[in-house]
C-alpha cells in the first residue's frame, strides 16, 4: 500500500492494463491516484480490473482497443482527450508473448503478428500520445515495458526476442526527440515474473528447482514489484532520467551461470 498518491490527478492509459503486469500497474496507478484508462481487445478482464479498482476507492475505466490497428489508437487518444482532458503517461504494456516456434519454420504471418503488437503497437501509441501532450504542452511519462529478453534471445523466440530488443532503442529514440517537450520516455524491462498466465509454468519441474538457482534473490517477481518501478518513471520525481532501461529481474541478467 503506497504512503503517498504520487500520481495524484494525472490521467494514465495503460495498454494491456487488465490482466497480468499490465493489471498490477492499473491498480497501483488508481491507488498512487491516476485516472486509469485500460486500452486492450480483451474487454472482460479489462473490466474485471476496472471493477477491482473502483472496489478500493480508484479511478479506472476500458477503452477496447487493438493497439496494432492505428484507426483504433487514433479513437483512443481522442476519446481520453475528450473525457479527461488530458492524457500524463502511457504504459506501453500490451503486447504478445509466449514461444514464436522454431526460427527456421516459422510462417512470416507469425513473425509480423509478434511485430505488429509487440514494436508497432508501440509505436502508434507513442506517436499518438505524444503528439496529444506536445500539442498541450503536457510534460508527461511514457513508460514502455520491455523483457529481460531485450538483453538475450531464448530458443524459440525469435520474433518476440526482436520485438523486445526492438523497445529499447525504440525508448532511446523517443527519449531523444521527446525530451526537448519536457516528455520522459523509459523502459521496464521485467525478467521472470509470476503472473496467471506463466504461473503453472514456474510450478512445474524443471522450472521450479533451476529458478532459485538462476535468480539471486530466488524466486520469481511479482507483477506488484514491476508496478512499483513504473510508479516511480510515471511520477514527476522521475525529471533527469529518459531513454533508460530498468531491469526488473531480481538480478537474473547480473548472474553468470556456470553450473
Amino acid at each position: 500500500m503506497p504512503d503517498s498518491r504520487r500520481l495524484e490527478g494525472k490521467v494514465a492509459i495503460v495498454t494491456g492494463g487488465g490482466r497480468g503486469i499490465g493489471r498490477a500497474i492499473t491498480q497501483r496507478f488508481a491507488l498512487e491516484g491516476a485516472t486509469v484508462v485500460i486500452a486492450q481487445r480483451d474487454v472482460k478482464s479489462a473490466e474485471s480490473t476496472v471493477a477491482n479498482v473502483k472496489s478500493a476507492g480508484g479511478t479506472a475505466c476500458v477503452v477496447p482497443t487493438d493497439v496494432g490497428e492505428p484507426g483504433q489508437v487514433t479513437s483512443l487518444v481522442d476519446q481520453v482527450i475528450e473525457s479527461q482532458g488530458s492524457i500524463d503517461i502511457l504504459v506501453n504494456n500490451a503486447g504478445q508473448t509466449g514461444s514464436n516456434g522454431p526460427f527456421l519454420t516459422m510462417p512470416l504471418s507469425t513473425w509480423r503478428h509478434i511485430l505488429d503488437v509487440n514494436l508497432t503497437g508501440m509505436f502508434l501509441c507513442g506517436q499518438s500520445v505524444g503528439r496529444a501532450m506536445v500539442e498541450r504542452g503536457i510534460r508527461g511519462r511514457i513508460i514502455n515495458i520491455g523483457s529481460i529478453n531485450s538483453f538475450a534471445a531464448e530458443k524459440e523466440g525469435a520474433a518476440y526476442v526482436a520485438s523486445k530488443g526492438g523497445v529499447l532503442l525504440l525508448t532511446a529514440a523517443m527519449a531523444v526527440e521527446m525530451a526537448p517537450h519536457g516528455i520522459v520516455v523509459n523502459c521496464l524491462a521485467p525478467g521472470p515474473i509470476r503472473v496467471e498466465k506463466s504461473a503453472p509454468v514456474f510450478d512445474e519441474e524443471p522450472i521450479r528447482s533451476a529458478l532459485p538457482k538462476a535468480v539471486p534473490v530466488g524466486r520469481a517477481g511479482a507483477p506488484e514489484e514491476v508496478a512499483a518501478a513504473a510508479v516511480f518513471f510515471a511520477s514527476d520525481e522521475c525529471t533527469f532520467v529518459t531513454g533508460a532501461s530498468l531491469l526488473v529481474d531480481g538480478g537474473y541478467r547480473a548472474y553468470n551461470r556456470f553450473d
